[in-house]
């Protein structure tokens, strides 16, 4: 399968992970950078509560922190890079708007002061979150961050305590009171449990990483890219249903023969050889496949693509086998099947069934060496091809089908003849 069509795959499950719009915002808002102006806005509404609806200070920061925290979600939604100074978009509209409004003495405010300093921690301790090539930094950037996010209640408590105060005075003598130096203490504290709760977090997501790996590397194995894609979209199974399909089969000819005086070492190591010669061939083209054995099931679009994709994954085979002196038929055959999954609740597989793929399986079956046979004559409109009449297994009829010749062409690196 195309390197292209595994990043989908990947895309959707982020995707699917990350979830709905409306969680990834929230939690931008309440425990990203708008946590801080939450914070600094519910220190505004204590301190002029007789006069709030009449000041901008609120308005301006409940836009701050809803139109950052929506932006940030969005880029998370759309897997955008995070640049360090995207969680300081909120901070520079407030510095700007309440600065219009407030004039210069607003940069000199304790509370203002305090917002701009643990905002611009926060902002840079989840800049080195980021860095998951370097443990020490990214250490330090969970430090940064949640000490940021720890001490901001305690710190706006300290501005609005020291408001009309000279500053540096009123801080000396803010922790003579036992009260607040508990407070101070258990702001402490609770810095320390939220870095152990972030490396606790970090341990598990990459625990869960690795776990979600395999399992869409077995799912992709299993049914195929597009499949796992169209269950993670319907968050559901798809039910069986009649769909139109191209069928497509591949078998090597001289197996059993070859196969008899080789070691299983080195049979797995040819089979290998050819199904991924197959199904590099066959490309985003291909819906499904299904290997078994010395033999290919290919599921493509019931298209006018169907055929060439057909013949080009039939000249990857030759060429994947003939330097062993094998060589490969197959057969094509376009029609009807039942498609989706099948079985009992707890153990269903993904198939496709139909006359259509006996059909398919019949013509392969029959097709001489570097031969593809291919039907029905009026679905591929081929008036070149040359046409055979044959008498399968299970039909009353004889069957016309173009039977086309192929030649393998040159691999990109000699094979290994091992």
């Amino acid at each position: 399968m195309a390197t292209s069509e595994h990043d989908e795959l990947d895309r959707q499950v982020n995707t699917t992970l990350q979830g709905s719009a409306l969680g990834l915002f929230l939690t931008e808002l309440f425990q990203g950078s708008g946590q801080l102006a939450l914070f600094l806005l519910l220190l505004e509404v204590v301190s002029e509560w007789s006069d709030i609806f009449g000041k901008p200070d609120v308005y301006v920061l409940l836009i701050a922190a809803i139109g950052q925290s929506a932006w940030l979600a969005r880029r998370r939604r759309l897997d955008l890079a995070l640049p360090w100074w995207s969680r300081l978009v909120g901070l520079l509209f407030y510095a700007l708007a309440e600065s219009l409004i407030e004039g210069r003495s607003f940069f000199f405010a304790p509370h203002h002061i305090t917002f701009a300093t643990l905002m611009l921690l926060f902002a840079w301790g989840s800049a080195l979150e980021t860095r998951n090539n370097q443990p020490a930094l990214t250490l330090a950037g969970i430090a940064l961050s949640r000490t940021a996010q720890a001490l901001g209640p305690i710190l706006f408590y300290i501005a609005l305590d020291l408001r009309g105060q000279p500053w540096l005075e009123g801080i000396s003598g803010f922790f003579h009171s036992a009260p607040h130096a508990f407070l101070m203490a258990l702001a402490i504290t609770q810095v320390g449990a939220l870095i152990s709760l972030a490396l606790v977090a970090r341990r598990q997501q990459t625990v869960i990483d690795q776990l979600l790996h395999q399992l869409k590397t077995l799912s992709r194995w299993g049914f195929g890219s597009r499949v796992v894609k169209d269950v993670l979209r319907a968050n559901a199974t798809q039910s069986a249903s009649r769909v139109e399909r191209a069928i497509g089969f591949i078998d090597i000819r001289g197996f059993t023969a070859w196969s008899e005086t080789r070691q299983p070492e080195d049979v797995i190591k040819m089979l290998n050889r050819f199904y991924a010669a197959v199904l590099d061939a066959c490309g985003e083209a291909l819906i499904k496949s299904k290997m078994s054995g010395d033999e290919v099931l290919l599921v493509l679009p019931a298209d006018g693509n169907a055929l060439q994709v057909m013949q080009k994954a039939l000249r990857a085979a030759l060429a994947a086998v003939q330097p062993l002196q094998l060589s490969a038929g197959a057969g094509l055959w376009a029609g009807p099947v039942v498609e989706g999954f099948f079985g009992a609740q707890a153990s269903q597989v993904h198939d496709v069934i139909g006359d259509t793929v006996n059909t398919a399986k019949r013509l392969c079956d029959h097709a001489g060496r570097g031969q593809l046979l291919a039907g029905p004559i009026d679905w591929l409109a081929d008036e070149r091809a040359d046409r055979i009449s044959l008498l399968v297994k299970g039909k009353q009829q004889p069957l016309t089908s173009a039977a086309y010749q192929l030649a393998a062409q040159p691999l990109s690196s000699p094979p290994d003849k091992s």
